[in-house]
């Protein structure tokens, strides 16, 4: 039984099966490339906070494109209230290119390293993210991160961007966890719409920047 595995495994590699799903994930890929940002207005809720004085529990804004790569982030409340100047300058310099599908191409690059098929789905692997994919306020920690894509047939439902062991920045400060995961739907015009985001991560660093986090973001199309 030993001797047929590895077999079984090659021929599962190189079955047409195989190949078309890759081919799916390629396309996938070059869509992003060429797909516009979109307009959405998007609800954050924190659930858990390192800072509970300092960190909003409920952010809403919207990013209305002016352009096929462009367009304007308004930050419309914070805990239902309008916000401050110092609220709208930090949201200002938080946000500059939105998220969404037309970014995935610059997180995906490469070949993954591995895949596999669960329940119909079918589910790729890359171990790190190219330089610049995922900046911190304490550098680049994209080396540290991985990548996995789920596909339904050639549907993207799931993209989830996560760090499998911690990562040191700056020898002062530590990602200990890092997980980020969004949920696609596919849009009207054939290509994936986001629709929510969660985000986990755990740091220790100083003055006050480290802590524990978990916000969920839902996305609503203009």
């Amino acid at each position: 039984m030993r001797a047929v595995l590895p077999l079984l495994v090659a021929i599962a590699a190189a079955s047409p099966v195989a190949a078309t799903t890759d081919a799916q994930l390629q396309q996938l890929i070059a869509d992003s490339a060429k797909a516009p940002v979109v307009g959405f207005e998007r609800t954050t809720k924190a659930e858990l906070r390192a800072d509970p004085k300092k960190e909003p529990a409920l952010v809403v804004d919207r990013f209305t494109p002016k352009s096929a790569t462009a367009g304007n982030w308004t930050l419309l409340s914070v805990d239902g209230r309008k916000p401050t100047p110092e609220e709208l300058a930090a949201h200002a310099k938080g946000n500059i290119n939105p998220p969404g599908f037309h970014n995935l191409h610059k997180l995906l690059s490469g070949t993954p390293s591995s895949r596999r098929d669960v329940d119909g789905k079918t589910v790729f692997l890359w171990n790190s993210l190219p330089k610049g994919a995922v900046v911190t306020p304490g550098g680049d920690i994209s080396a540290g991160l991985s990548a996995e894509a789920t596909m339904e047939g050639a549907k993207l439902s799931e993209v989830r961007i996560f760090a499998a062991k911690p990562i040191r920045v700056k020898i002062v400060a530590s990602v200990n966890k890092f997980n980020v995961t969004s949920l696609y739907r596919q849009g009207a015009n054939g290509l994936p719409v986001l629709t929510t985001q969660t985000s986990e991560t755990d740091v220790t660093a100083p003055m006050g920047m480290g802590g524990k986090r978990r916000s969920v973001a839902s996305f609503k199309p203009l």
